[in-house]
């Protein structure tokens, strides 16, 4: 699973308390990832070819997807194919399994690539020059072509994992700052990992719980307005308060109706966030500091 720092998770609570749009703290985290793994990824290159006396693309297939040299996840990448589209073909990521789809996937973009150069593209010229300690090698068009494509699939790689982890990594930080705060009680919540619920018979996780005289589970999502899927969530997982990026008026209505507390941040100022939460915590008698 893709891992943030912990400065990245506190500049996105920071934002969403201030009512601003996290967004651009995620997208830097995955364009300086994306970028230490290009310039690695040169001066592996670099290496691989240099060491390499053949001049087809063996050099490629040899080096970049040898088990000895990278692990698993690395080796799917450089073949142009993620772990996740392998599970979701193969519905595992065995490291056998991984590495026979992956240079699968390399065999066939190899043939890609030459049939290319063959159907009418001689006359396009690729050619990447990289230079290390003072000596460079030269990439001709397929193997231009291959380390780009290893390059487009490690940036959509990151992208998926960065916004998947975000909204889990964020929830709970993001709930103790509020409570923090507003001058709540340390025994008045919990931020353990809840899982299953005893008066069901399957797993639904929630993300926080507050405590007066009963239980309050809250639900955190970092969703775009208009999206059903942020008050579904809730429902399923029978919340009583709901900490939303943004909300839709439909989603407001059906919370409403459903007797959700509901707690909208974009577009808000930090004065009105936390006087709106501190609402919610009075109506539901839970103790704070006014």
């Amino acid at each position: 699973m893709f891992s943030f720092e912990n400065k990245i998770i506190d500049a996105t609570v920071e934002k969403l308390i201030n009512g601003e749009d996290y967004r651009q703290e995620v997208v830097n985290d995955i364009n300086v990832k994306f970028l230490d793994f290009t310039l690695e990824f040169f001066k592996k290159i670099v290496d691989a070819k240099l060491n390499e006396e053949k001049i087809n693309l063996d050099w490629y297939k040899k080096y970049f997807l040898n088990e000895e040299n990278f692990d698993k996840s690395d080796i799917a990448i450089f073949s142009g194919i993620n772990l996740k589209t392998i599970h979701n073909i193969c519905g595992t990521t065995t490291k056998k399994i991984v590495i026979d789809v992956a240079k699968q996937n390399y065999d066939y973009l190899k043939n890609l690539i030459q049939q290319l150069e063959v159907d009418g593209e001689r006359d396009l010229n690729i050619q990447i020059k990289i230079t290390k300690n003072g000596v460079s090698v030269d990439l001709n068009l397929s193997e231009s072509l291959l380390v780009l494509n290893a390059l487009a699939t490690k940036k959509i790689a990151l992208r998926g994992g960065a916004w998947s982890a975000i909204g889990k990594r964020v929830e709970k930080p993001l709930l103790i700052k509020l409570c923090k705060i507003c001058g709540i009680p340390e025994k008045n919540y919990n931020a353990e990992n809840f899982v299953r619920d005893r008066n069901l018979d399957f797993d639904r996780e929630v993300d926080f719980k507050l405590y007066c005289k009963k239980e309050y589970r809250c639900e955190v999502k970092l969703m775009g307005g208009g999206n059903p899927e942020s008050a579904d969530a809730v429902i399923a997982r029978n919340s009583d308060i709901f900490v939303a990026d943004t909300l839709s008026l439909q989603n407001k209505n059906q919370l409403d109706s459903l007797g959700i507390c509901w707690l909208e941040l974009k577009n808000h100022s930090h004065e009105d966030i936390i006087s709106e939460f501190k609402k919610i915590l009075e109506k539901l008698e839970i103790p704070f500091m006014k």
